[in-house]
């Protein structure tokens, strides 16, 4: 039996997944991390993912977007670290918050651009990470 939920149980098990602010906090540092890739590593292959066919590749755009999400992939990691309650991890978790709510917001302002679909996807797991990290940050 596998049951997901905010306290994960697998088998018969005992142990649990505790989300707490450091689990959120680095859940949002790898989805930051993997975004990054695409748009950083692989702008080609970024833009032919999200947008639709047509849609003008700007490689030197899309690197920049990389590099942007990479430091605030690196900054939620490095803030996973701090086991304390704190204003600065509160902070972090606010603005990953922010980040991760209003992604697909920017995605269906621009929708004639991007393909169905990568809305679709991206609200579920853009909202999910935002509601996890507000969530959290509500706690601190």
């Amino acid at each position: 039996q596998i049951m997901i939920s905010t306290r994960t149980r697998v088998s018969h098990s005992t142990s649990r997944l505790k989300m707490d602010a450091q689990t959120t906090l680095k859940i949002a540092g790898i989805a930051s991390a993997g975004y990054s890739a695409q748009m950083g590593g692989a702008p080609s292959f970024a833009n032919k993912l999200y947008f639709k066919e047509g849609h003008p590749e700007n490689k030197n755009m899309s690197r920049w977007f990389g590099h942007a999400l990479a430091t605030c992939g690196a900054a939620q990691i490095l803030a996973s670290k701090d086991a304390q309650p704190s204003a600065a991890r509160k902070g972090i978790l606010l603005a990953s918050a922010f980040q991760y709510l209003t992604a697909p917001v920017m995605m269906v302002t621009q929708r004639k651009d991007f393909k169905p679909e990568m809305i679709a996807l991206n609200t579920v797991t853009c909202g999910v990470v935002g509601a996890l990290c507000l969530k959290a940050a509500l706690k601190e």
